[in-house]
């Protein structure tokens, strides 16, 4: 098998190069297998090498957050102590037992950081970012999933407490927004929490149990990251778009100087498909929620 024939269309049978075939996806595909396996591998053995800098803003989000509420006619919440430390709690423990869950592996749940902070609430709800590069798409993101949506416009809240925090997870250097709402209004019903747009009865054992914190540790801001993984897969799918384009260019050309120009399906499948993967990666964002 020639070299050329890799690139070029074949001389005699002007079938077309072999990256634009079956067995050039296949090089595609394993490219970007080698390519997260690498990321894996470096993750693992240089914790916090890889990684995003964020410049996610709390009092930002809350400001963002009420007009959200104030644009469905919704009270603003109103920012609470109490609210901030436990979100920050969940923060720090995301990072110590390596997890990005409602609920830890240890067990603790949203409302253990809540009434862990001497927050009593009737009602109360966890929105949960990572990795944002700013504040107002960290926003829009709950925004556009309906759970999360419904829960930052929740009208029963008052309250709202939020952190950022800096820290490595699954050897990555990260960035977690923790979201706590509450109201501590009294009603006569069982405290509830929404978790994951799930509303969620407290157990009264855990509502009575003592606090299971004191205090939150000075957060230790993790060191800039030398290479941002986002752009690194980015960059690698918009450059294999580009080798695509390029050889398709090729081959028309080719073809047309030897006279045998023809613009068949197979063009038009690449230049959809190639189309398609642009747009998802322009449209693919760093960060997510839960």
């Amino acid at each position: 098998m020639a070299f050329r024939n890799w690139f070029l269309p074949h001389k005699d049978t002007h079938k077309k190069a072999h990256l634009l075939s079956w067995e050039g996806l296949l090089i595609y595909i394993l490219f970007f297998i080698l390519l997260q396996v690498s990321i894996s591998i470096v993750s693992y053995t240089k914790p916090g090498v890889l990684g995003i800098s964020s410049s996610v803003d709390q009092k930002k989000l809350i400001e963002l957050t009420n007009a959200e509420r104030q644009k469905m006619g919704f009270g603003a919440v109103s920012e609470n102590e109490a609210l901030d430390k436990a979100a920050a709690l969940k923060a720090q423990n995301m990072f110590a037992e390596n997890y990005w869950a409602h609920f830890a592996p240890s067990g603790k749940t949203p409302w253990d950081f809540i009434l862990g902070s001497g927050y009593k609430f009737t009602f109360a709800g966890e929105n949960l970012a990572k990795n944002f590069y700013a504040s107002d798409d960290v926003v829009k993101a709950w925004m556009a999933s309906p759970s999360h949506r419904d829960n930052l416009l929740n009208p029963k809240y008052k309250d709202i407490g939020i952190a950022v925090a800096e820290g490595v997870l699954n050897g990555q250097k990260t960035t977690l927004i923790v979201q706590m709402f509450g109201t501590n209004q009294y009603v006569n019903t069982a405290p509830v929490v929404d978790v994951g747009g799930k509303p969620m009865v407290v157990p009264r054992q855990d509502f009575d149990k003592p606090s299971l914190v004191a205090a939150v540790s000075e957060t230790k801001l993790a060191a800039k990251p030398l290479f941002d993984p986002f752009w690194i897969s980015k960059i690698a799918g918009f450059s294999v778009i580009a080798v695509i384009a390029i050889l398709l260019a090729i081959d028309l050309w080719v073809l047309k100087m030897r006279g045998v120009f023809r613009f068949s399906s197979h063009h038009i499948a690449h230049m959809a498909l190639l189309s398609l993967a642009a747009g998802g990666l322009f449209a693919a964002g760093s960060g997510a929620i839960l």
